[in-house]
């Protein structure tokens, strides 16, 4: 009898602006991954990471507003199951390769443990690898603060080191060093502008074996826990930084991106401690088209057109900010007030989201 051939199933992670999606929008247009099927998870009101990675094949998949380590864990193993069964009937293409990307405050640990522990998602995927973005500037930093962005490391087979065109030798080099002391053995590939091929990332965790220890407990203890059992029936617990939320400030109105510059600007500038990450959307030209707007603390606002078949006029329109400590509704609320904007912005704690 001939034996099954498991679907394989990368998970790429990495935390809040390392580049992760910059890298997976090209990988998709290489052949390497052609046909994938991909998932990606995004925190926030409204998902946007989706239509930054769709091409011409099957549009991605998004489990919005819940980190698929915790609220969104059973949508994770849901979509996964019910992709087998429509690509065992045939109602959709084949597909070679399953595509996960994680959102920026995700520990793979227990998204790993929930895919081992299902029993059609074991019998018929396998996990071939974990590829996590390391941002080369911010990267040992940033190890300090958020306990996910360890795990990160610490599971991942290979690690994409991003903007080593921005990034000082000193700061590469002290990136290189604060990775090997977490996971000697991942391959760390450099990355600028997300030039990373895919040709490479695929030689790259075929050539590494997933290791059942994978993702052992070797993060802190003062972080937030979610309990998940590996196949083995193990607890596996998730780690999350502390008092992180997200908000989202609707712009219904087209607005002049010197504006909308001015006002991010200054939010930044007022709650530079707080804030790890802005994305969003405008309408900032003359002809109302739909523009993706990103940033963070110290660095630039970054533009970037939809195309015209990603311009859907039902799209809300806004901005989401991801805070830590000070609750997002309140810097959500002084961008707004910079733009004259009066409305409520209710925060949202990142596992929030329930199951179903």
């Amino acid at each position: 009898m001939a034996q099954r051939t498991r679907v394989p199933i990368l998970i790429l992670t990495g935390f809040l602006g390392s580049g992760k999606t910059s890298l997976l929008s090209k990988w998709l247009r290489a052949p390497e991954f052609a046909g994938s099927m991909v998932v990606v998870n995004e925190l926030g009101e409204v998902g946007l990471d989706d239509r930054l990675v769709q091409t011409s094949s099957e549009a991605p998949l998004l489990l919005e507003n819940g980190c698929a380590c915790c609220a969104a864990s059973e949508d994770l193993n849901a979509t996964l199951e019910r992709l087998f069964w429509e690509r065992l009937h045939r109602t959709i293409p084949r597909f070679s390769w399953v595509l996960i990307e994680t959102t920026g405050i995700a520990d793979p640990k227990p998204i790993i443990a929930a895919l081992q522990a299902h029993e059609l998602i074991a019998e018929r995927y396998e996990i071939a690898g974990v590829v996590t973005t390391f941002d080369a500037r911010r990267g040992p930093a940033q190890l300090l603060r958020h306990p996910e962005c360890v795990s990160q490391i610490v599971c991942a087979n290979a690690i994409a080191l991003t903007k080593t065109d921005i990034a000082t030798d000193a700061e590469i080099a002290a990136a290189r060093a604060a990775i090997h002391e977490l996971r000697p053995v991942a391959r760390i590939m450099p990355s600028a502008k997300g030039d990373l091929p895919a040709a490479v990332i695929v030689a790259a965790v075929q050539d590494a074996h997933m290791d059942e220890h994978i993702c052992t407990e070797e993060c802190h203890d003062h972080t937030h826990h979610h309990d998940h059992e590996d196949h083995a029936g193990h607890h596996i617990h998730a780690h999350h930084s502390d008092h992180v939320t997200s908000a989202f400030t609707p712009l219904p109105a087209p607005i002049a991106f010197e504006a909308l510059a001015a006002a991010l600007q200054a939010t930044l500038e007022a709650h530079a401690a707080s804030i790890l990450r802005v994305k969003g959307t405008a309408r900032c030209e003359p002809d109302g088209a739909i523009e993706v707007v990103q940033t963070m603390p110290r660095e630039p606002i970054e533009r970037q057109a939809l195309g015209s078949e990603m311009q859907d006029p039902k799209m809300r329109v806004g901005m989401t900010f991801i805070v830590q400590e000070t609750a997002a509704d309140i810097v959500a609320g002084d961008f707004a007030a910079r733009l004259g904007i009066s409305i409520s912005v209710p925060a949202q704690p990142i596992e929030a989201r329930p199951h179903g």
